[in-house]
């Protein structure tokens, strides 16, 4: 390496060292902005699902498929859909043990895919009040 590339290094990170410091306070403050506005978040779902609730059993009780919104122009409209389980372990245990007829092979059947899942590092930074 040249000695121009070296100088170069050095600098760069002597510079990386100096703005560490505004970078982690700047970091800290969009970390409980953003933690702020989470449970805003929180808060308005909780409240969004309550009158939800309310709105889709009115309407079940009613027999009411859609309702025009004058107001605002649009259409409210109830909607089922199914969706599958979810797949855990104990139901895959219990599904492979009635499909096998075994349940000590389901459990190793069971136990040989959770072995083969890969693995996914993930990183971030977290801040602790000392």
């Amino acid at each position: 390496m040249s000695q121009d590339n070296q100088l170069a290094e050095q600098s760069s990170t002597e510079q990386d060292l100096q703005i560490l410091p505004q970078m982690i306070t700047a970091w800290k403050a969009v970390h409980a902005e953003a933690d702020t506005l989470k449970q805003h978040l929180r808060e308005k779902q909780v409240k969004q699902k309550a009158l939800e609730e309310v709105i889709m059993r009115t309407m079940k009780k009613h027999q009411i498929g859609a309702l025009d919104l004058k107001a605002s122009n649009g259409r409210l409209s109830r909607k089922e859909r199914k969706a599958k389980e979810t797949m855990t372990p104990k139901k895959m245990t219990e599904w492979l043990g009635e499909f096998l007829k075994s349940e000590e092979n389901a459990k190793k059947a069971v136990e040989f895919m959770d072995n083969k899942r890969g693995v996914k590092v993930l990183e971030r930074l977290t801040f602790e009040e000392l």
